[in-house]
């Protein structure tokens, strides 16, 4: 298989209305036959069972032809890169479209995408397994999905950072990747906001330095009266025995400035078990041969979420054991025991992380007196990990001096979203007569502990954050005005005078060049949707206009998902699909505004639309009609 041409395309598109789709064009060798190619399917589903619990059982043809066959083969091999990518990021994704695109050989697969690079990566993957699986039986496919899954990893917004998207999304906020990593912005101009997974533009970058130093934290929450372990910093293992024996043993090492609980050992007593772990923690930590030395708190560790000053989640550790069946080694049962749990696993998206026999679970079994190859006796539980996960939802248990407790950590620190790892006896009893204390404040908090715990009831911890950011019935959203057809240039030149006239500060994208709150940015064309798009990016506008050419929405997807005002100006019959999908972004309550010399057909999709439709004599004309709609409907947005 070859991909000649593959591109992502935007959602709102003439494909869906939701979902971002990539859309390759493919060519195929020789289709086989029927027969084979139903058992090639076969073979996949024993394979990738999720193709068949997504599509279902696979019908070739019963057209014998050369194009009939091609297509039934370009369609399985679409099926199967959409299961690949669900193996990958654990998101069904099941829109597909298959066309012949008009040479021999030669197909059209649209399919829904999570992103361009995962897509094309699970459409050759799916290539090579329909050529091994007419050849012969396929094997596993675990190392296969391993490497799709770190590529979505890598590739793909973050699930915590989806989390807030989708609860964005429900409250009708739009929202856009910018860049290749987890940065999203929230709303469009002036009324935008960041976020980074649970970092907002409201996290101050002083904050997340003091959250880094370990160290820092403890002696900023201790100036503020925050219940914290006793510690020091130190450089040596030496160094490290002597802390601990001034603090009191068993002790607490850790990366001064590590994150993620690597590098974490607890409940050490001895001056062996303190230079095995010296070394451990060092490497872990950002700044090498820096670690903290704190007094081991007897009690449980608990993840308190504050959000905005407020606390609205708290989950509590569990210890991680296994328990001997006098046959296995540890090693086994981990991965019998614990490791098999579906929520756990490598992937970003998943709420807890596989336990691998590293230097934290080797000095841990250490302790316990055993090694990974020791097969304990029949009933003995062994502890492997001290909290090796955050999975029960104790949130309406918390003790209101507890809660109030995290959220001064949080504010000493000044974190706007931190997470807070208390340790306690009893998260329901005050925290000073058990003695609980205050480990660790963390800038980021993982969201999906809270949102997927192992017991409990999952909280909306995605959605307080959005409610941080946006206050009740804000949106995010500022008037946009699109302009399409022949003219297009005059009209949105004329409607962008007409707005800033009337007191917005407004950006404008069209055939003559770009412009921003009334500063002139380039005279290059800008009357496409990749020039649309980033204008809504621009912090300084609060309202926008923007040219569309036809051709640039066909193939690359509408750049936003809603407008105030749309002009239809004389369009060619090929363009209607676009028009379809263009008259389906206004907004319930907007407008569309038509020319007489605008083409029938264009002007029926808009009677039909349900939307308030004005008919103008010119493109001048358009443009007032259009800036009477948006200002009678807006006013003066600016803020």
């Amino acid at each position: 298989m070859e991909i000649c041409v593959g591109r992502q395309v935007w959602a709102p598109s003439v494909w869906v209305r939701e979902n971002e789709v990539y859309d390759a064009t493919v060519r195929l060798g020789e289709p086989p036959p029927a027969s084979a190619l139903a058992v090639a399917a076969a073979r996949i589903d024993a394979a990738l069972p999720r193709r068949h619990r997504l599509f279902g059982g696979f019908v070739p043809t019963d057209d014998a032809s050369a194009a009939a066959s091609g297509l039934a083969q370009a369609r399985l091999l679409g099926q199967t890169a959409l299961a690949l990518q669900a193996e990958a990021r654990l998101q069904p994704t099941t829109f597909l479209e298959v066309t012949d695109a008009g040479e021999p050989g030669l197909f059209r697969i649209v399919l829904e995408s999570l992103d361009p690079v995962l897509a094309e990566a699970c459409l050759r993957e799916a290539a090579a397994l329909l050529d091994r699986g007419l050849a012969d039986d396929l094997s596993s496919l675990t190392p296969l999905v391993d490497r799709l899954t770190v590529l979505a990893d890598d590739v793909c917004v973050g699930p915590g950072t989806m989390l807030i998207v989708r609860a964005a999304a429900d409250r009708g906020i739009p929202w856009r990747r910018l860049g290749r990593g987890c940065m999203v912005q929230l709303g469009h101009g002036k009324r935008q906001r960041r976020i980074w997974t649970a970092v907002t533009d409201r996290t101050s970058s002083i904050a997340e330095g003091i959250a880094i130093d370990k160290q820092l934290t403890k002696d900023v929450l201790a100036a503020a009266g925050v219940p914290t372990p006793l510690g020091r910093v130190v450089a040596s293992a030496d160094e490290a025995w002597q802390a601990a024996q001034e603090v009191g043993l068993p002790v607490v090492l850790k990366p001064a400035d590590g994150n993620h609980g690597h590098g974490v050992f607890l409940n050490l007593s001895t001056r062996e078990e303190i230079a095995r772990a010296f070394p451990v923690a060092s490497a872990n930590g950002r700044r090498e041969k820096t670690v903290v030395v704190e007094r081991f708190v007897s009690g449980v560790e608990h993840r308190l979420l504050v959000i905005g000053g407020r606390m609205v989640a708290c989950a509590r550790g569990e210890n991680l054991y296994v328990t001997g069946d006098g046959r296995r080694t540890i090693a086994e049962l981990i991965d019998l025991q614990i490791n098999s749990d579906p929520r756990r696993g490598r992937s970003e998206a998943m709420p807890n992380k596989t336990v691998d026999l590293d230097a934290t679970v080797l000095a841990q079994l250490a302790q316990e007196g055993v090694l990974p190859t020791t097969v304990p006796a029949d009933g003995r539980r062994v502890l492997v990990k001290r909290i090796g996960t955050h999975g029960l939802d104790v949130t309406a248990e918390v003790h209101p001096e507890m809660a109030a407790t995290a959220v001064r950590a949080a504010r000493a620190v000044g974190l706007d979203i931190a997470g807070i790892d208390l340790i306690a006896r009893d998260i329901s009893q005050p925290p000073r007569p058990q003695g609980a204390a205050v480990c660790e404040v963390n800038a980021g908090p993982q969201l999906m502990i809270h949102t997927h715990p192992s017991q409990g009831p999952g909280q909306p911890v995605a959605e307080a954050i959005v409610a941080e950011l946006f206050g009740p019935g804000e949106t995010g959203r500022i008037p946009i005005a699109a302009v399409m057809g022949r003219q297009g240039s005059a009209a949105a030149v004329a409607l962008d005078r007409l707005l800033r006239a009337a007191g917005h500060a407004t950006g404008l994208t069209c055939a003559d060049g770009k412009w921003v709150a009334d500063t002139p940015c380039s005279a290059e064309p800008h009357a496409t949707v990749d020039a649309a798009r980033d204008l809504l990016v621009s912090p300084e506008i609060d309202a926008a206009v923007v040219e569309l050419d036809w051709r640039s929405v066909a193939g690359r997807g509408l750049p936003l998902d809603r407008c105030d005002a749309l002009v239809l100006l004389p369009l060619p019959e090929a363009a209607l699909p676009v028009v379809e999908a263009m008259i389906l972004a206004v907004a319930e309550t907007g407008t569309i505004v038509v020319t007489d010399a605008t083409e029938a057909a264009v002007r029926d999709l808009a009677a039909g639309s349900g939307r308030r439709v004005i008919t103008t004599t010119s493109a001048e004309t358009a443009a007032a009609a259009a800036s009477t709609a948006l200002i009678g409907r807006h006013g003066r947005t600016s803020a």
